[in-house]
């Protein structure tokens, strides 16, 4: 196979191309980050369990709920459950799960 010298030239330059390529692919670096990041040294006192919820409630305010109930009669249970699962309320809920 015969190649003119202009071949030749275009080959070996991509050649030693190629090669440096790789040869700086391989080639180890250091990466001095360690030295140019600061230290940051963070101290606190520990909380109570008093002073966490007063910051707590200082943040978000104070909360207050409610909840009041009174002791049903069975008559009532009864009524509540007869009302849950009467035909017109689980038609309407089954309706209501098909239309979603």
């Amino acid at each position: 196979m015969k190649t003119s010298i202009k071949t030749s030239a275009v080959l070996a330059t991509a050649l030693f191309a190629s090669v440096f390529a790789v040869g700086n692919a391989f080639t180890a670096t250091t990466i001095q980050t360690a030295s140019a990041m600061p230290t940051v040294v963070i101290t606190a006192q520990r909380m109570s369990e008093d002073q966490k919820i007063a910051f707590d409630a200082q943040q978000t305010g104070v909360q207050t709920v409610v909840i009041s109930a009174k002791r049903l009669s069975a008559e009532q249970k009864i009524a509540i459950d007869n009302e849950k699962f009467s035909p017109q309320r689980i038609a309407a809920t089954t309706n209501h799960r098909a239309a979603i």
